[in-house]
């Protein structure tokens, strides 16, 4: 799905409250949505900032909503550090496999606090 369409339906909003927002038409923000057009810089940022988003996650550069603040990056342990060291050399599907893992790991450790 376009991330467009995504952050759109996730804010429980229509095509015309949006192109209101960004003072465009509701058919401009359509063609965002299908791929027949691509949003100018303007449009990105004001999207950014309405949405709470990167512009990056808004193009589908990134998985990242908003990238970490330097307060957030300070406050991680020198584990959780280590494990995106080495998660940015592993493929998108091995990170992928890695999160369903550690996901797995955190079920079973809920079950076993029963």
């Amino acid at each position: 799905m376009n991330r467009i369409k995504q952050l759109r339906l996730e804010k429980d909003i229509l095509q015309s409250e949006l192109a209101n927002v960004l003072k465009v038409r509701q058919n401009t923000v359509s063609n965002w949505e299908t791929g027949r057009n691509e949003p100018d810089q303007q449009a990105l940022l004001a999207m950014s900032k309405y949405f709470d988003v990167s512009i990056d996650y808004i193009l589908g550069n990134s998985d990242l909503k908003k990238e970490p603040t330097q307060e957030e990056l300070d406050s991680l342990t020198d584990l959780q550090k280590e494990v995106i060291a080495l998660m940015s050399n592993m493929s998108q599907e091995s990170q992928a496999e890695l999160l369903k893992q550690a996901q797995y790991q955190i079920w079973l450790e809920l079950q076993n606090k029963d």
